[in-house]
């Protein structure tokens, strides 16, 4: 048996699967509010482990594998591997470049190297996926000689989302889609959008960090840099401070005011001029991204919409694609309404879907990858 792994800040996700079957979990396990009433990431193995054996009667012997998702790589990790001393001791290196991911995440795969001693380990990597963009893509225009000094570039993120879904239309829609230009906007509480052609990414509004790009839940996305020297120098903000602020007080929550929940946002926009504003402005930040994006690809073959809210709001898909009928982008009302694979009308000359998130396929095919070349 296996099991894929992917541990939040204060979540845990845990699916089980076999060798024979990746499509389908057996079974999966969710664990909320980790750091809080005395939930560890120690106490969540073990709850872990507690219910593989009491309702899946599940061994921790007979567990083969256990994938990790990590959020960043770095410069060193291009592709999934296994966990040795070696690579956690860089990864606890690089937690400077996401610090409200990077903490759990070890913690997480050092509380499941100690109940799950005989299993392989292995760590599958968000920023994997575009770790070869093109050099326009990845590099900041700051000072070449500080970007290579400090291993600063734009990394990108949620690489395994995008994986799976590039897998997903591959299978479904055929190879010519598969390879064609295709924009994926992965919304959920973290967002972001990316570009690929001929089934490579060359473009990604996640950069440096997880907290770029588009606005997001908590998280503010891009913005001018003078702000961030503004609110230091002029209202003596900290770095902690900023850092906060930046990560968990701004985007849908900042703007409203009163929550980052979008359904929440959309009950209360016809009343509340602040939710319908976080709303609008959400929807803006993503139209102008895919508008960019159609741009660099030289046109768009395919728009994919996943994540939690991309996958469930049949508005907020409405809104980010209306009035793009000159990019030849035309929704079918009833089909998006009812979260068909395929939205887009059959006129439209861009085909529009939405395709569930599957981090977790991503992580067991990659896991499976690492543990046969191990056995060769």
């Amino acid at each position: 048996m296996l099991l894929s792994v992917n541990a939040g800040s204060s979540s845990l996700k845990v699916s089980v699967f076999d060798r024979e079957n990746l499509q389908v979990p057996h079974a999966s396990l969710a664990i909320e509010d980790i750091g809080i009433s005395g939930e560890t990431p120690q106490t969540a193995a073990q709850r872990v482990q507690q219910w593989l054996s009491s309702e899946l009667a599940i061994q921790p012997e007979q567990i083969e594998a256990i994938g990790h998702r990590v959020v960043h790589g770095g410069q060193e990790y291009d592709s999934a591997a296994l966990v040795t001393p070696d690579l956690l001791t860089y990864l606890q290196s690089i937690t400077p470049l996401a610090p409200n991911h990077m903490p759990g995440t070890l913690a997480s795969i050092t509380a499941f190297l100690a109940a799950y001693p005989n299993a392989d380990h292995v760590a599958c990597f968000d920023t994997g996926f575009f770790h070869d963009v093109p050099g326009v893509a990845k590099t900041l225009p700051i000072p070449l000689s500080l970007q290579q000094e400090n291993g600063i570039r734009r990394y990108g993120f949620h690489g395994l989302s995008y994986t799976a879904l590039l897998a997903s239309f591959k299978d479904n829609e055929g190879e010519a889609a598969h390879n064609g230009r295709v924009i994926m906007a992965h919304l959920g509480s973290g967002a972001s959008v990316s570009a690929c052609k001929d089934g490579q990414p060359i473009d990604m509004s996640m950069g440096f960090t997880p907290i770029s790009g588009i606005m997001m839940s908590t998280r503010s996305g891009d913005l001018e840099p003078g702000l961030i020297t503004y609110l230091e120098k002029e209202k003596g903000m900290s770095p902690d401070e900023l850092a906060d602020l930046f990560a968990n007080k701004s985007g849908l929550l900042g703007v409203s005011g009163t929550t980052a929940n979008m359904r929440t946002l959309l009950e209360m926009q016809d009343e509340d001029p602040n939710s319908k504003l976080a709303v609008e402005l959400f929807c803006y930040k993503i139209k102008k991204t895919i508008g960019a994006y159609t741009a660099a690809l030289g046109g768009v073959d395919s728009i994919i919409f996943s994540g939690g809210i991309g996958e469930r709001s049949a508005e907020i898909r409405a809104r980010i694609l209306s009035d793009m009928e000159f990019f030849g982008i035309v929704i079918d009302n009833v089909r998006n309404q009812q979260g068909a694979r395929l939205i887009s009308n059959d006129r439209s000359r861009v085909g529009v879907h939405v395709i569930p998130a599957r981090e977790d396929y991503a992580i067991m095919t990659q896991t499976i990858n690492v543990i046969n070349k191990e056995t060769q």
